[in-house]
């Protein structure tokens, strides 16, 4: 009976490592659109552990990014890899300036959800139901990204507590509570970049051409 449980832990263990490859291996992304399209990444973590932020079906956070216009640059978002917290990446951008001037928080309003529908998190998506919290930065990091270029925005630190969370009851429990939101900016720290050039699949080999860093 122990070698048989011995057994089971031990083809669990195997099958988490090999699902945690296989989505490393498949993390995707779109191709360039042409020579000069260029990717915007940064990182963000909920604590010196460098734990990602939760993004959920009921909230999440993203990077609030504007290019020249003022126009938002959607980013998508990725929780697996390792040594790094939470993993956003905007591909197929044109060279230009970009500033970071915060985070976007989205969260559910249970009082506009309509009745039978499951929440989503869309940062980039108006839903009735969403209210959209915007954090600036006491600095806005201005960007110049160059055409052909994977360039990163740099590591924030976001600090934050809902007004309820899980336990709450009222319909407002996944907003964060503006008082209790601190981000540290560090707009040098080059990690990312060293993360996603040891990324070797396919999808991603031509991004790395343009990504300047040499991988961990």
């Amino acid at each position: 009976m122990k070698k048989l449980s011995l057994l089971l832990t031990l083809l669990l263990v195997l099958l988490a490592l090999s699902g945690c490859a296989s989505l490393f291996t498949a993390l995707t992304v779109e191709q360039p659109v042409s020579p000069d399209a260029s990717m915007l990444v940064l990182e963000a973590v909920a604590d010196d552990d460098d734990n990602g932020l939760i993004n959920n079906n009921a909230t999440g956070w993203a990077p609030w990014v504007e290019d020249e216009q003022g126009n938002i640059v959607p980013f998508q978002m990725v929780n697996i890899l390792a040594d790094a917290g939470t993993f956003y990446f905007a591909p197929n951008v044109m060279e230009g300036t970009y500033t970071l001037k915060g985070f976007r928080h989205v969260y559910t309003d249970y009082g506009l959800l309509p009745e039978g529908l499951i929440p989503s998190y869309e940062p980039f998506t108006e839903n009735v139901y969403h209210i959209v919290q915007e954090f600036a930065l006491d600095k806005p990091v201005v960007l110049e990204l160059q055409a052909a270029q994977t360039e990163s925005f740099g590591k924030y630190l976001v600090e934050y507590e809902w007004v309820g969370g899980a336990p709450g009851t009222t319909d407002d429990r996944w907003k964060a509570n503006p008082a209790s939101v601190k981000i540290e900016a560090n707009p040098a720290d080059r990690n990312m970049l060293k993360i996603v050039k040891g990324i070797t699949n396919a999808n991603w080999a031509p991004w790395n051409e343009r990504n300047p860093e040499t991988a961990y």
